[in-house]
């Protein structure tokens, strides 16, 4: 691959979305960007662009008319469900998409895998065409679920972040004896029926410490089953994507979170080695699942999953209590908003100004496929006209802000070296046409990509320092 020059567009620089009006971009051989020049006539250009000229080992794009953004980071999307665009579009939240009996679970058992891995790949081609250049799947299905979407995503340049989950309901008959695990003194794994949480159980008598053992040993297969299938996972995804908490069981929670730290402790997969496997839950995403776990628990879901997993990341938090935000913020968690699948579920809008004033990294994902179209600019669209709307406030929420959730903000949640235009970032980049009939005259870019851009204002696009179309205008 040779050295890329991309001269004279404007420019959305850094982690601010700095406007430069008129620069230039070097892309080293190894898609990444090298440098960023204020002004195509700077010094530190001439002498590239005088050799390119005369040489074939650089690539000189004239970028003249465009407006060179961030790929956007698509912080949460599920692309398993593509199979049911807008089935059930009046139902309620559990009736569609609850993991245990709705619409969506009925769709992935009974839809063939050659077609679930067909539409997926149709989600893929759909989020390139919308200039999405990394996405984070919450994969069902266990490691077969896994296999699926790497299989989708094959011989394509879009880069997938795969969360996956152990699929109890497939691989275990009965799913009750999973309810609660404890460790004994000599932190060996046991396992109860009585629901409870982890704790570190004494045993005083030789014949209690007996019976406890038995009971340990009849379900050490199943334990021991459990483990093998999460480290498999592991090793084939970047994480867990859990469901919800009212869904798993503290045992399993607390599982999770083991599972998560063990492998990360003896992973020597060099390729791997480099972050730890991220841990990501949904939470607080409507009313009634906050209640159902009051109820359930006494606790909500936010406090209830700090203390026994322990998630990097929370997808959703559209009905928090003001304590579950002050917990989130002392715990120093990160949140990734859905606001256009909360809005066709009717389960809300998240609060976005609270969230702002304590200082949380946002991002956007556009969720299930059954729900909406895999579109950050409409997600980008909604979220600042539904905010405004809520607050009564024309003025809240900055297009800035919303365009970093979308790009800038993704990049830091999953510690990925993309979603901004600066030294050492992946040149993930979209060329924006500024001259768009819907575009021009541009006099806020911020506003105008948040506000009025569509696909069709993509003239190309750019993974890792290539163009990801040979039909692309700027070949």
């Amino acid at each position: 691959m040779r050295k890329t020059v991309i001269v004279n567009p404007q420019i959305l620089y850094g982690e601010e979305l700095e406007i430069i009006k008129r620069g230039s971009i070097i892309v080293n051989e190894h898609g990444i960007i090298e440098k960023v020049i204020r002004k195509s006539i700077d010094r530190a250009i001439n002498p590239v662009v005088d050799f390119a000229t005369k040489t074939r080992e650089t690539k000189i794009i004239d970028a003249e008319g465009f407006i060179v953004i961030p790929g956007f980071v698509n912080s949460h999307i599920h692309m398993g469900d593509s199979i049911g665009k807008d089935i059930g579009a009046n139902s309620d939240i559990n009736k569609r998409i609850h993991p245990h009996y709705g619409i969506k679970k009925t769709i992935l058992e009974k839809t063939p895998k050659p077609n679930l891995v067909q539409m997926m790949r149709n989600t893929v081609l759909s989020m390139l065409n919308k200039g999405i250049t990394t996405f984070v799947d919450f994969r069902e299905g266990g490691l077969e679920g896994i296999n699926l979407l790497h299989k989708a995503i094959s011989n394509t340049p879009i880069r997938g972040v795969i969360l996956g989950r152990i699929d109890f309901n497939k691989s275990y008959n009965d799913n009750s004896d999973l309810d609660q695990l404890h460790k004994d003194s000599n932190h060996r794994l046991l396992i109860s029926n009585k629901t409870g949480s982890f704790f570190s159980t004494k045993v005083k008598g030789e014949t209690e410490l007996r019976k406890k053992e038995e009971m340990a040993y009849r379900k050490e297969n199943q334990i021991n089953s459990i483990i093998e299938n999460g480290n498999l996972i592991l090793d084939n995804c970047d994480g867990f994507g859990i469901s919800g908490a009212n869904e798993n069981s503290d045992a399993m929670l607390s599982l999770y979170n083991k599972l998560i730290h063990d492998y990360d402790a003896k992973n020597t997969n060099p390729i791997k080695r480099y972050r730890k496997p991220y841990l990501a839950i949904h939470a607080a995403e409507a009313q009634s699942t906050v209640k159902e776990s009051i109820k359930k628990y006494k606790k909500t879901e936010i406090k209830r999953t700090l203390e026994l997993l322990d998630p990097d990341i929370y997808i959703h938090v559209t009905n928090p209590t003001k304590f579950d935000l002050k917990l989130l913020h002392k715990n120093r968690k990160k949140i990734v908003i859905c606001p256009r699948a909360n809005g066709i579920l009717g389960v809300g809008l998240t609060p976005i100004r609270k969230m702002l004033e304590l200082d949380f990294i946002l991002g956007i994902g556009t969720d299930n496929v059954m729900l909406n179209s895999p579109d950050m600019f409409k997600e980008m669209d909604f979220l600042i006209k539904s905010q405004r709307a809520f607050e009564k406030d024309s003025s809240f929420l900055i297009a800035k802000e919303v365009l970093k959730m979308a790009t800038v903000n993704g990049g830091k949640i999953f510690n990925l070296n993309t979603g901004c235009i600066k030294r050492g970032y992946q040149a993930d980049l979209l060329f924006i046409d500024r001259y768009d009939l819907d575009l021009y005259p541009m006099l806020d870019p911020h506003m105008a990509i948040v506000n009025r851009c569509t696909e069709r204002q993509i003239k190309a696009i750019m993974i890792n320092g290539k163009l990801t179309s040979e039909n692309s205008c700027l070949n």
